[in-house]
């Protein structure tokens, strides 16, 4: 199994790998110190594992996650300082959490369950759980996204992206005249994204509201969206409703 530990702190990073090296099956692949390197180490490594701090500055373990496509989610065992009856939403949503300071019997449980996880089934709903997990426990939206780019991993602040299009599977960032595809469906991404920041007009089209410089009303309901980097975007009806209320007085 393949471990990869996510602490800010490299006391605590030192005291996961320390218990993990007692395992003969666990192979700790990595360590990180912050969220943008995680992201990019999930990404490049794909560990079976992560050993996840919940609080660390400028990038939490949550926002960690969020950033991560959502079919591609590790199986992840929270790391944090909360108290017991804090910590009882990690135990019934997450794949398993670990209270600081470790407790070496609690530690022995968290891996046995990580080792169940090589179970299709199992995995699939530890995502699931993770997945709502972050929706009921944080309302922040990601500041960040990863993207390769050849075979360097560059993550991107989503206050660059300018306008994001469906590419198939995949999608394209737009910003500052280059273009970058992320595996991840329009869907998921935008509710990733903060909505006061960007508005859907087009089931394949999603624009960062300060690029928006001129808007043409059209037939059926839809608009021509001018954007500050020169690029025109028409939007649709399904999504009229959205651009009208942006529109409104009291929205802007």
């Amino acid at each position: 199994m393949r471990a990869l530990i996510v602490d800010d702190e490299p006391l605590a990073r030192a005291g996961v790998a320390v218990r993990l090296s007692q395992f003969p099956d666990v192979e700790v692949i990595g360590e990180c110190g912050d969220g943008p390197s995680a992201v990019a180490k999930i990404l490049e490594l794909s560990p079976d594992v992560v050993f996840l701090d919940v609080q660390m500055p400028g990038m939490d373990g949550f926002e960690v996650l969020r950033a991560l496509p959502g079919e591609d989610l590790p199986s992840v065992i929270f790391l944090t300082a909360y108290e017991q009856h804090a910590v009882r939403a990690f135990d019934v949503h997450a794949l398993d959490y670990l209270l600081k300071p470790l407790d070496d019997e609690r530690f022995r449980r968290a891996v046995q369950r990580a080792r169940q996880v090589k179970d299709t089934d199992f995995r699939l709903q530890a995502s699931e759980r993770i997945l709502r997990l972050l929706g009921e426990n944080s309302r922040r939206y990601v500041s960040r996204l990863p993207v390769r780019t050849g075979s360097r991993i560059q993550v991107l602040l989503t206050d660059d992206i300018e306008w994001i299009a469906a590419a198939g599977d995949y999608v394209e960032l737009h910003c500052g005249g280059r273009h970058y595809l992320v595996r991840e469906t329009m869907n998921s991404l935008e509710q990733k994204l903060d909505p006061a920041k960007f508005l859907r007009i087009h089931r394949s089209r999603i624009v960062r509201l300060t690029s928006v410089r001129e808007l043409h009303a059209m037939d059926n309901h839809e608009y021509l969206v001018k954007l500050a980097d020169g690029s025109e975007h028409r939007s649709s009806r399904r999504y009229a409703g959205r651009v009208d209320q942006w529109l409104s007085p009291k929205a802007i």
